[in-house]
């Protein structure tokens, strides 16, 4: 049961990059991401009713500005800039590049001094940083900041925010996360409402049915119900154990950009999706040579 969330989860986050495109046939970037968080808002509300799960204490001023700042971290600054760049980019590549959020959350972990910084987690951030290269060091080379370079750098920038959403997150540790969630895409909602009203994006609004559709399921599916399952598979075999997640979903979102929006994948990119997956495996296989060691040299001991 637990790898079959875990597979359901990562096709889940990997299926968005492809959702994105057909919805940004009719709307613009601002206003799928009005959209996206909308309907996930309107999902997490509804889930909370349902199962009566509310708020056990009362936030601090201090509590709720770390609330909005999640809110503009993982909602309103990576919706924006994804959306923005995919008009530029194929879905694969933006999934390979979303790939990237556990490197920058490690990178933020260790400069915010969340936790220890040790030998794994800089041979990991080398190896991602490695792979970062292979993917925009041939194209800054050749064009400099320009043709698909910033698009590119828009979506790592999107990563960089929704990691450091990750460590505010990790500040709350008393939040329930339902309810954290369902808060911070309320506040993402009513700010990408004000950007959609100043930029006149509004009116004059068009709903053709496919665009609309991929819209909603992009937004109830792709950030309301996956953080659910996501949370109940936390608890259910851990955090360690659903953060393979993150292997998975850039896998989904090029094998489902190849078969479904004709996506071409070069050498290059399965290079840079690679050393990006390795990053992410360093710090947990060292760990767990340690622990295979520690074992033996116990039972030679014994």
């Amino acid at each position: 049961m637990n790898y079959l969330l875990l597979l359901l989860i990562g096709a889940i986050w990997g299926a968005q990059f492809v959702l994105i495109d057909a919805s940004l046939i009719a709307f613009s970037p601002e206003q799928l991401a009005l959209f996206r968080t909308f309907y996930a808002v309107v999902f997490l509300v509804l889930f909370c009713l349902i199962l009566n799960i509310r708020r056990s204490n009362a936030r601090s001023l201090t509590d709720w500005v770390k609330v909005a700042s999640i809110g503009v971290l993982e909602v309103v600054i990576p919706f924006t800039l994804v959306m923005w760049a995919q008009q530029f980019l194929t879905g694969s590549m933006a999934s390979i590049l979303m790939g990237t959020i556990p490197f920058f959350t490690l990178l933020l972990v260790m400069l915010t001094k969340v936790e220890r910084a040790s030998v794994s987690k800089f041979v990991a951030m080398i190896v991602g940083f490695i792979g970062l290269l292979v993917l925009l060091a041939p194209d800054l080379l050749s064009s400099g900041l320009s043709g698909s370079v910033v698009p590119k750098l828009a979506i790592l920038l999107g990563s960089l925010s929704f990691a450091g959403a990750l460590i505010v997150i990790k500040s709350m540790p008393k939040e329930n996360a339902f309810i954290l969630s369902r808060d911070a895409f309320a506040f993402g909602t009513v700010i990408m409402f004000v950007i959609n009203l100043a930029q006149g994006n509004l009116s004059d609004l068009h709903f053709p049915l496919i665009p609309v559709t991929t819209s909603v399921v992009l937004g109830v599916f792709c950030s309301g119900l996956v953080y659910v399952l996501y949370v109940y598979l936390i608890k259910r075999a851990g955090a360690g154990f659903c953060s393979l997640s993150n292997y998975l979903v850039p896998l989904f979102g090029s094998v489902l950009g190849v078969l479904i929006m004709n996506d071409h994948i070069t050498l290059r990119m399965v290079v840079a999706c690679l050393l990006i997956l390795l990053s992410i495996a360093v710090e947990p296989f060292l760990s767990y040579l340690k622990y295979i060691v520690k074992s033996r040299q116990g039972a030679k001991s014994a």
